[in-house]
């Protein structure tokens, strides 16, 4: 068959198929519980929050944070990060004992007066508290250095 070429397999475009260890999946926002507490009395357990319709707004919120890199949400109103934990007379939690002092903490609004309190490291979200009532400062006086 004369005028037939073959197709050479070099000739394609090289297409590099996705993988987990890709750098734009690797630098998304992650959440953790390994500090998680439900001890002090402002605190809110996830039963608390599934029993009065919050626990699905929480997913939803942290699940669309997922899908991109964690600093690049910050904006300084729904999803902000603060320099420290509010001292004693700001706020009604206390700094939790098993969370590293040099922890950044950050908060995420949810819905109406509910929040999500926790600190960041690189490109998790460690979750701390869920504040329902918004008793934390994290909400209260967010403008507020600490």
């Amino acid at each position: 068959m004369q005028g037939y070429k073959k197709k050479s397999k070099l000739a394609e475009p090289y297409k590099k198929k996705p993988s987990v260890n890709d750098e734009a999946r690797t630098s998304n926002f992650k959440i953790s519980f390994q500090y998680f507490d439900t001890t002090q009395k402002f605190g809110s357990s996830f039963k608390d929050w599934q029993n009065s319709g919050l626990l699905s707004f929480a997913l939803e919120t942290l699940q669309g944070y997922c899908c991109s890199p964690l600093w690049e949400q910050l904006d300084g109103d729904k999803f902000t990060t603060y320099k420290s934990f509010p001292s004693n007379d700001k706020t009604l939690f206390k700094y939790p004992k098993n969370v590293p002092e040099d922890a950044q903490w950050a908060r995420i609004h949810i819905n109406g007066l509910s929040v999500i309190v926790g600190h960041i490291v690189k490109d998790t979200f460690y979750i701390v508290f869920l504040d329902k009532t918004h008793k934390s400062i994290f909400l209260l006086n967010q403008f507020s250095d600490y």
